[in-house]
């Protein structure tokens, strides 16, 4: 299941198998069949996408393996103006409107589900401008905050763009603020910005996957050792 906004809804993708979920679908069916669940619409912040889960039947967050959250961009716009003021309070601002949602968006999917969840950071689409980063590191690391407290996979997709901005923004243009527009906005990943997400997730899952396969065998073989231990200990008695 895959929840968020524009980025996850769609678009500025050529067409639907452009679009990241259609891209991580295919590769994660090579090795099991899955199913997919999109969650999503162009505008929303945190909040929006908070209150929309009630909209979501029960049974399709009951039986997700693995629920992506990819927001915060638009929290970032709205914010835009207090970064303009006062970086330092704007970002006290963001963290007060931005963090309690997205904690309340893990809680709720954990309390329903069994799910791998993750949590995917932004990427900036305005790479030279210092106040953009300053603004998308900020957010980044709120979401790095509630992955360690909420036991969420961070996905780093900000370093699947980093320096390559220009071949992965739609409509990308000098990469500074001033580029910003109410309309036709350089902030959408183009098709190879979509492939960059999916590798992301898909890696992040692989990584998850292969860590927890080997802590099992791990602990398989400490299983053995003990019982080869209390095996022999019986043998003495």
């Amino acid at each position: 299941m895959a929840l968020g906004d524009s980025i996850t809804y769609g678009l500025d993708a050529t067409d639907d198998d452009e679009h990241y979920v259609r891209k991580l679908k295919k590769k994660l069916n090579e090795r099991q069949r899955t199913s997919l669940y999109v969650h999503a619409k162009p505008g929303w912040t945190a909040s929006q996408l908070l209150k929309s889960l009630e909209r979501i039947p029960p049974c399709i967050i009951e039986e997700a393996g693995l629920v992506s959250v990819f927001i915060g961009g638009n929290d970032l716009i709205k914010a835009l103006p207090w970064f303009l003021n006062d970086r330092d309070k704007a970002l006290a601002r963001l963290r007060a409107s931005f963090l309690p949602p997205v904690q309340e968006i893990v809680r709720q999917v954990k309390l329903n589900s069994e799910a791998m969840i993750l949590l995917c950071s932004q990427y900036n689409p305005f790479p030279q401008s210092e106040l953009a980063e300053f603004a998308v590191v900020g957010l980044n690391e709120m979401l790095a905050k509630i992955a360690r407290e909420e036991g969420c996979l961070l996905v780093p997709v900000h370093k699947y763009y980093g320096g390559k901005e220009s071949d992965f923004v739609h409509r990308y243009r000098r990469g500074a603020l001033e580029d910003f527009r109410l309309l036709r906005n350089p902030i959408h990943p183009n098709n190879l910005g979509h492939t960059q997400i999916a590798d992301a997730i898909f890696d992040a899952v692989n990584g998850a996957v292969g860590n927890h396969d080997n802590r099992t065998r791990a602990l398989g073989k400490r299983r053995k050792v003990y019982r080869r231990h209390r095996h022999r200990e019986r043998k003495r008695v």
